[in-house]
């Protein structure tokens, strides 16, 4: 056979031993111990919301009913130069709720822009011993403050729990939902092996002495993905670092309505993960590289392609069925995870010939262009 050929074959063969470890480390009981503090700690809880009037309230009404004293519970959400009426809304809503305060942003911090910039100016007002950040399209577990909590023994300083979208009737949503557990699943799988990777910026918390040590986002280059550039510079000051995928951490993202909005979503991702370190880079190019190689290696032998897409495709079903058992979610079909498949490899090849094209990041109504980051 030619050359090209053992190239896509060896570049299969990778892809399935990634899958394979993946699938049985995920099953792996973690064995850290369990932090019990013997005095429930000050909680700072940082929300950036920019146009949020659709989600706003069903995320503030979650984060009122955590399971966490209020007197040690301060909620500062802060308002990102908003032109509808999440302002108004919040007002209206924190009237009932004093430990929640609003803070309206109008001017950049330092290097802080974005999400980053509103948690700069939140994090100069907190006053908790940690801070837990989210996002505004997040339904939050009322737990979720204790068990990313009980993971701080003195030596964490960043935790991370898990996220996925929560499925509604229309088939876009359910494949995000599936797709975004996917993802989680192969961050714990590694987490579990020790191989950092990032902390996800919609559902982590970070020890407030960790995060001074970095500077504060005012002093920590800009990037759109914020979340990671914390965790690289919290764990280069010598904290360790928790990524946990339990049901009482699992947020409940709203699904994306467009798929333009998912397309600059993921441009805005690929954007950041020019800095990840190589490994998490040449598992990425491996993602991206599998159906080129399976599709030349069908050219030669379609027997042998179809016969390494459809082992493929069994092992990738089975471990996503894995992941929803163990976050206790009704696990999705056997057809639902071919509609999957099918739409990973569209969403890939649409997300890359987006990221090529010369169009500027735009998120939450804001374009990241050179003049915006200057």
């Amino acid at each position: 056979m030619p050359l090209v050929v053992w190239i896509c074959i060896g570049l299969v063969t990778v892809f399935f031993a990634i899958q394979l470890v993946s699938f049985f480390v995920i099953f792996r009981e973690d064995s850290k111990p369990v932090k019990k503090f013997k005095e429930q700690p000050r909680i700072s809880l940082l929300l950036a919301a920019r146009n949020e009037e659709k989600l706003i309230i069903r995320s503030l009404t979650a984060i009122a009913n955590l399971n966490y004293p209020k007197d040690k519970l301060e909620v500062l959400i802060g308002n990102d130069d908003s032109s509808d009426r999440t302002a108004e809304m919040v007002e209206n809503f924190i009237a009932q709720h004093s430990n929640f305060q609003l803070i309206n942003i109008h001017e950049n911090m330092g290097k802080g822009r974005g999400k980053a910039n509103v948690l700069a100016h939140l994090a100069h007002k907190a006053t908790g011993e940690f801070y837990f950040i989210t996002d505004v399209d997040v339904l939050l577990p009322k737990e979720w403050i204790n068990v990313l909590l009980a993971q701080f023994d003195s030596e964490v300083g960043i935790v991370s729990g898990t996220t996925t979208c929560q499925a509604q009737s229309s088939l876009f949503s359910k494949m995000q939902s599936i797709d975004w557990l996917h993802f989680m699943g192969y961050i714990q799988s590694f987490a579990n092996m020790g191989v950092a990777c990032t902390s996800v910026g919609n559902n982590m918390a970070v020890r407030a002495k960790a995060y001074w040590q970095t500077g504060g986002y005012e002093n920590i280059d800009f990037s759109i993905t914020e979340d990671y550039k914390l965790f690289k510079e919290v764990t280069r000051n010598g904290w360790q670092w928790r990524t946990i995928f339990t049901t009482d951490s699992l947020g409940l993202a709203s699904h994306i309505d467009t798929v333009l909005e998912m397309l600059h979503q993921r441009k805005r991702w690929l954007i950041g993960a020019r800095e990840l370190p190589l490994n998490w880079k040449f598992l990425i190019i491996l993602y991206g590289l599998f159906t080129p190689a399976l599709l030349v290696l069908a050219i030669f032998n379609p027997m042998l392609a179809l016969g390494i897409w459809f082992t493929k495709y069994a092992i990738q079903s089975l471990y996503i069925q894995s992941l929803f058992l163990l976050m206790k979610l009704q696990k999705p079909s056997l057809w639902q995870l071919f509609q999957y498949d099918v739409y990973v490899q569209i969403n890939t090849l649409a997300t890359a010939i987006f990221y090529f094209l010369p169009i500027k990041s735009v998120w939450k109504e804001r374009t990241y262009d050179a003049k915006y980051l200057e």
